[in-house]
């Protein structure tokens, strides 16, 4: 039986749960007694990540979905409410773009970009909401990421998507108040997953992407770190979770020199594609 029971008789929806920080999410509200749906676009994905919560006592169930599909994302609420409700959706699916400047970036990675992070955002919100308005509770958390306070160059696809992500979020929030459905922001900060492993580049941009690993050195984190701030969020009113505040950017990389993860042989891997846009940098 999972050791806490806060979130006992609720049921929680990831969206991306089948590796990362979406897994460790769901493992977080399952182990506090949520029973947990999963979802990724992988069929294989899905069903080996339902396996391993159950093996740790978890009541899990999931399906793929592709959350640039309404359909899919209706499809996966209605998996939901088949245990009996649906008390928790996590808006968690997103991916990155080629880094690069806006000018030459291909227009199917940025349309992909917006695929994902805006319209699989909107319509996790759109398939739950309805049902949080209508039984006067529910929890609605959206992920944030870098660029959502400001722009981000070279990364313009996904920064100004996140930043739209706030957006929508801050904007939901005004449009629940009093409902007693609780709308959330959560920023995890650096999370060391293949999300962020794995970049794309620009032909002869990708030079600049050495320094990453050092970024990553600094401020990085493990998946099941980043993903514990989820249970304090649905759990309480606050509106928002960040974790690179002022304090954390000094106390968390000092913590992370001293652990020696500036070094070569800790670093994490990076996989760098390069990608020609048939433009001159």
């Amino acid at each position: 039986m999972p050791p806490h029971t806060v979130l006992q008789g609720r049921v929680a929806v990831v969206t991306g749960s089948s590796r990362g920080l979406g897994l460790a999410m769901a493992r977080v509200l399952g182990l506090h007694g949520a029973v947990v749906v999963l979802a990724s676009r992988s069929d294989d994905g899905v069903a080996a990540a339902v396996g391993r919560l159950r093996l740790e006592g978890i009541a899990a169930d999931g399906r793929r979905c592709d959350t640039g599909d309404p359909a899919d994302v209706d499809a996966l609420r209605d998996m939901a409410l088949s245990r009996g409700t649906l008390d928790i959706w996590v808006n968690n699916a997103g991916t990155s773009g080629v880094y690069g400047p806006t000018a030459s970036t291909p227009v199917d990675d940025f349309t992909r970009v917006v695929r994902t992070n805006i319209l699989g955002t909107f319509h996790g919100a759109r398939a739950a909401l309805p049902v949080f308005l209508e039984q006067g509770h529910g929890d609605l958390v959206n992920l944030y990421g870098q660029g959502d306070r400001g722009p981000v160059a070279m990364q313009n696809a996904y920064a100004s998507s996140k930043r739209w992500v706030r957006q929508f979020t801050e904007t939901l929030r005004l449009e629940t108040k009093g409902t007693g459905v609780r709308v959330h922001g959560m920023n995890p900060g650096l999370v060391e997953t293949a999300l962020l492993g794995k970049v794309t580049s620009q032909a002869g941009y990708e030079h600049r992407l050495g320094a990453l690993q050092v970024v990553v050195g600094l401020w990085g984190q493990s998946a099941d770190q980043a993903a514990q701030p989820i249970l304090d969020l649905v759990t309480s009113d606050k509106a928002e979770y960040r974790f690179l505040t002022r304090r954390r950017l000094v106390t968390h990389g000092l913590h992370n020199i001293l652990a020696g993860r500036l070094r070569r042989t800790n670093r994490m891997p990076l996989e760098v594609t390069v990608v020609d846009t048939d433009r001159e940098p």
